[in-house]
């Protein structure tokens, strides 16, 4: 049998398994392997899935992993780059679709897995209001804006507006530290209190401000000492 053949029926026997056993039955170099074929489609991409899961410690870190990074794994090249980089772009729009019927965030609880969701896969520091009406379902989740990995700045003319637009009630805030912990900063806490009080000046009321850094959240609403800011 010829080396070609074998490439072949190892292919299709991987394939074979994810349709009889699914994402649940398979290991995660495997699903990598499986994903590299439509990017590679006439090379043995095994020994390339185990490499990028050793460089970068899992598949969610892999998933994570910025393109150029990528560009770096021996055996990668541009389009294998590009199709793990759509992963967690498309999942994320998948979570968003899924949930495209009435969204109530009245719940601290709630809020949170929303927020979580929203921010998978991102890399930057991204801003977000989310408008609720007066029983705390989901009119609109709007960018405010977009920094850097590390900082973001809000243009508080334009999230008055914002929110006017779309008939907000109330209104949370959340934002994620793609770097870091899901702690507070001290630039968090002051931006805080000045979009608070803007809002409260037009007879919005701020219902939280929720930090996202991976699958860990804060809520500033439920932490004691800054319970005033949302009153």
């Amino acid at each position: 049998m010829s080396g070609n053949n074998i490439h072949q029926n190892h292919r299709a026997r991987i394939r074979e398994t994810f349709r009889k056993a699914g994402v649940e039955g398979m290991p995660d170099h495997s699903l990598l392997e499986l994903l590299l074929f439509y990017s590679i489609p006439r090379k043995d991409t095994n020994e390339l899935a185990h490499r990028l899961i050793e460089t970068f410690g899992s598949l969610r870190g892999v998933f994570d992993a910025p393109y150029e990074r990528l560009l770096e794994v021996e055996g990668m090249g541009e389009s294998s780059a590009l199709l793990i980089s759509m992963i967690p772009g498309i999942c994320r729009r998948y979570a968003e679709s899924s949930q495209a019927r009435r969204i109530n965030l009245s719940e601290p609880e709630a809020a949170a897995e929303y927020a979580v969701k929203k921010y998978l896969g991102c890399r930057k520091e991204v801003f977000y209001m989310l408008c609720l009406d007066a029983l705390g379902n989901l009119l609109n989740c709007c960018k405010l804006s977009e920094g850097t990995p590390g900082s973001v700045l809000v243009d508080k003319r334009a999230m008055l507006e914002t929110a006017f637009r779309n008939n907000a009630d109330k209104v949370i805030f959340m934002h994620n530290h793609p770097n870091g912990i899901a702690a507070p900063s001290k630039e968090d806490l002051t931006v805080t209190s000045e979009l608070a009080g803007l809002l409260a000046g037009v007879g919005i009321r701020l219902a939280d401000h929720i930090i996202v850094a991976g699958d860990e959240t804060v809520s500033l609403a439920q932490i004691p000492k800054f319970k005033t800011l949302f009153i």
